[in-house]
């Protein structure tokens, strides 16, 4: 009995042995995910704050950027995100003031004054063609229904005419609107103008007037403390 219990023990230890031999060899196979930097994570909560914000999402957006300034930030960083929330602020203004549009629209739905202010809102305030297409009917100005379509599409897809008219028609709009929606016009007439001049290279009379165009509202995003973003 003593041999058969000591070879059982025996056996049993060398079970377990084999049995930490395999989960150590199942540990080193599994790939070790790297730990992000404080850096790394900051960053990517401010991109998804840009996201939310670029989706309408203002409140999470604001959310996102407060949870980053409440750790270690840049001094630019800072400033952009103070920005950043400043903008948002006066946006969830502006989608409040959208809702009571859009009742009275519904309310009064062949008021073509309601219905357009409803998409120059859309349009510049919160910066967003594609929620403006959505209110173009075939009642609105003609002009809308021309544009709208065209702002709401890909840059990259956009010939160097209708670059050059969006980017026109976007500096008519420029009157009489809020520090947030004049930013907004100068960076999207930029964008335009600037993918005109890369795709009309002839040096014409055209060509030079949208140059010198481009040149003055760089400065004048610059005197604003801003910038011409990137194109997703």
């Amino acid at each position: 009995m003593r041999k058969f219990a000591l070879i059982a023990v025996m056996l049993l230890s060398a079970s377990l042995t084999w049995g930490e031999a395999a989960a150590a060899r199942r540990a080193k196979a599994r790939p070790v995910k790297p730990v992000k930097s404080a850096a790394v994570i900051r960053a990517e909560l401010i991109a998804r704050a840009d996201k939310f914000e670029a989706a309408g999402q203002y409140e999470l957006a604001a959310k996102t950027a407060r949870t980053v300034l409440a750790g270690s930030v840049t001094v630019l960083q800072k400033r952009q995100l103070f920005k950043q929330l400043r903008r948002l602020a006066w946006r969830q203004g502006v989608a409040r003031r959208l809702a009571r549009l859009e009742a009275s629209m519904k309310a009064r739905p062949d008021d073509m004054a309601i219905r357009e202010r409803v998409i120059k809102l859309c349009l510049i305030e919160l910066d967003n063609p594609v929620l403006a297409g959505k209110y173009v009917n075939e009642d609105v100005d003609q002009v809308l229904q021309t544009y709208i379509p065209l702002a709401a599409g890909k840059l990259e897809k956009l010939t160097d005419a209708p670059c050059l008219e969006l980017g026109r028609w976007y500096l008519s709009n420029i009157k009489n609107t809020s520090h947030f929606a004049r930013i907004t016009i100068l960076q999207r007439a930029a964008r335009y103008y600037g993918r005109f001049l890369e795709l009309h290279t002839t040096v014409d009379a055209e060509q030079r007037q949208a140059a010198e165009q481009y040149k003055l509202l760089i400065e004048q995003l610059t005197q604003l403390g801003e910038t011409l973003p990137k194109t997703s």
